[in-house]
């Protein structure tokens, strides 16, 4: 380019010194007179050379505009949309806001979690590529063998510890958070691997509680804790009286508050701050495959993330999500509002690699694992985390945006719980 100036300017040169000297051979006149005189040969090869030369930079500029247009395709990502969850508000606003297909990835929803999810996955089969929801199976998964890789998160916390109305109090602790010894001398019940016993268990440890101690706590039949079917059904042994503790995920706690007289005496979270919940999990051959698709996946994540928590101050990007993810999920828009906006749930893409290490080692400890053939507390989970597919996301979005300051949050954030 700087050639092409030079020799433009050679040329201009050139020219005007031709047309003066054929001025002043008009008898003495200043004025610079027209002439019919040929351009001299070597000027004419200058100025022929210029227009090749811009011709063929205005070409390379074409096709490098041309290129920058054109639509990005990473390919297809078939990834797990389970009928109704709406733990995936993240991932519904990205493809309906159309935010998959401008970042140049198909994602085409599956209805398939759990083990099947996993099996398929690990297998190498057509049917899924990305699991979004659960945690806890993903482990037991990876302890039996499975090739599988963590790129990032869905959401964080929420879980939550219950009492009946009027009874939580003698339950709390205002230096602890809970009170230790009440909670080890009381009745607990919970479904199986409830997420926010884990939490619960491992803060008990935390502060002083012995693991023998917490063991004749678990011991079905003669300890202090029933297991129940489901949430309901905890929701109500808590009514009843036939147990004092309950463990549930933070919407069933508010779901149920009203109907089976509950009220909450600590969030999870409290126990055990961004502790990690849903994780966004594939295997290390299709994360191989399809590395840019996966990068491009992340990308639409992100800024759907973002949209959403212009939510928390918008009150038309709020309603804008409501119904998008009403609508595409079935929910009473009242409840999805709640869900979403109303401290249920804390939705995080962040891979959150520590919380990852951190929780696989609490629920290991809880018995959750205690078949596994990987001992979690000595294990190395980095090999099984890929977050560089969402750093790399993360950092194409601020290199777009470089004055995004919630781009730059993010960044802070990825330090910290890296």
């Amino acid at each position: 380019m700087k050639n092409l100036e030079l020799r433009k300017r050679l040329l201009t040169v050139v020219l005007t010194g031709a047309v003066a000297l054929s001025g002043l051979a008009g008898c003495g006149n200043t004025t610079v007179v027209a002439t019919d005189e040929p351009v001299s040969e070597t000027a004419q090869i200058e100025e022929n050379e210029v227009a090749a030369a811009e011709t063929a930079e205005n070409k390379e500029e074409a096709a490098v505009e041309t290129e920058s247009n054109e639509p990005k395709d990473y390919g297809t990502l078939y990834v797990a949309f389970p009928t109704g969850n709406i733990r995936i508000t993240i991932d519904i606003l990205a493809k309906q806001l159309g935010y998959f297909d401008e970042e140049g990835v198909k994602v085409e929803p599956v209805n398939l979690a759990g083990p099947n999810a996993l099996t398929a996955i690990d297998s190498g089969s057509d049917e899924l590529d990305l699991l979004t929801v659960g945690f806890v199976p993903d482990l037991q998964a990876l302890a039996s063998g499975y090739d599988l890789a963590f790129i990032a998160g869905t959401a964080v916390e929420g879980g939550a510890v219950i009492a009946k109305k009027g009874n939580a109090d003698q339950f709390k602790d205002a230096s602890k958070i809970i009170n230790v010894d009440a909670f080890t001398n009381a009745k607990l019940g919970f479904v199986r691997n409830e997420a926010s016993w884990v939490v619960t268990r491992q803060y008990l440890l935390d502060n002083g509680v012995d693991a023998t101690t917490i063991a004749a706590i678990e011991s079905e039949g003669s300890g202090n804790i029933t297991y129940y079917a489901d949430e309901t059904e905890t929701a109500q042994a808590v009514q009843k009286g036939a147990i004092e503790i309950g463990f549930l995920p933070l919407e069933y706690a508010l779901l149920y508050a009203d109907s089976y007289d509950l009220e909450i005496i600590t969030a999870a979270g409290d126990l055990l701050p961004n502790y990690v919940c849903c994780r966004e999990v594939t295997s290390h051959s299709k994360l191989n495959e399809k590395r840019d698709a996966f990068e491009a996946y992340e990308k639409a994540r992100i800024r759907a993330w973002e949209y959403y928590k212009k939510g928390e101050t918008d009150d038309t990007v709020k309603a804008d999500v409501v119904k998008i993810v009403s609508d595409y999920s079935g929910k009473e828009s009242d409840y999805v509002e709640t869900y979403l906006y109303g401290g249920v749930t804390k939705f995080s893409c962040d891979p959150n690699a520590s919380g990852i290490k951190s929780y696989s080692k609490a629920v290991y400890n809880s018995g959750a694992l205690a078949d596994a053939a990987l001992d979690f507390n000595t294990y190395d989970l980095s090999q099984n985390i890929s977050d560089d597919v969402y750093k790399n996301a993360l950092d194409e979005l601020v290199k777009e945006q470089p004055d995004n300051e919630f781009y730059a949050s993010l960044e802070k954030l990825y330090d910290e719980y890296k």
